[in-house]
């Protein structure tokens, strides 16, 4: 698996580096159908280049080698630092980015950089699967737990995709249309790293209106 997924995304890296020099001007100047190819390579190795790293993640964090820096930190600085980097990305879609965030302090114990992988991720997914509405981000504390959730109006998730979701491959037929490159990697990384920080991550369907939420718990420090 390391061997060929290493070699996968070398074959990435190097052609993702040709065209940059395409696009900088490393290699003369060329005309705008090229540069259109090229930005469209680019786009296209980089996202192969984060698969083969989301894949090689899961495979690691299954043999139990990857290492988790714990300590006790406030949630609630790392999901608002989420919100800011994906706010550009959800408005190019004209999505609306709301928050649900208290002035409490929300301190759990964990690895700050796998938990910003956690968030990344559900925003990015809410992002990539709502077509129009709104993606609301919420914080909330609960006597000894701390609640994180994502909740959408895209496409949502059937009785039958259900089952599938947090795990290995699994994904969701709606969702595919929508999301053609979707590997289903993605959420079972996250059940993955929730679990090891035991915590529990779950979905429900909205009751008010089309949508999903997708929910993470942990213990409040």
């Amino acid at each position: 698996m390391h061997l060929v997924t290493h070699k996968v995304k070398g074959s990435f890296t190097r052609s993702k580096y040709i065209f940059a020099g395409i696009l900088d001007g490393t290699f003369g100047d060329v005309n705008e159908e090229v540069k259109k190819r090229a930005e469209q390579g680019l786009e296209s190795d980089n996202m192969g280049i984060e698969t083969v790293d989301l894949v090689l993640n899961v495979a690691n964090m299954q043999k139990g080698i990857v290492k988790y820096e714990m300590k006790i930190f406030d949630l609630k600085g790392l999901v608002e630092k989420t919100i800011s980097e994906k706010r550009v990305s959800a408005e190019a879609k004209g999505l609306k980015l709301e928050t649900e965030i208290g002035g409490d302090t929300y301190n759990v114990l964990g690895d700050v950089f796998w938990l910003k992988e956690v968030l990344n991720n559900l925003v990015e997914n809410s992002i990539k699967y709502t077509r129009e509405g709104k993606i609301t981000v919420g914080l909330s504390k609960h006597e000894k737990k701390i609640l994180f959730y994502v909740k959408d109006t895209g496409v949502g998730v059937s009785e039958e995709d259900k089952k599938n979701l947090f795990t290995e491959g699994g994904r969701g037929k709606d969702s595919v249309k929508v999301n053609v490159d979707s590997t289903g990697y993605g959420l079972y990384s996250v059940k993955l790293i929730v679990e090891a920080h035991k915590g529990k991550v779950w979905m429900e369907p909205n009751k008010d209106g089309p949508g999903s939420t997708f929910f993470v718990e942990l213990d409040a420090q």
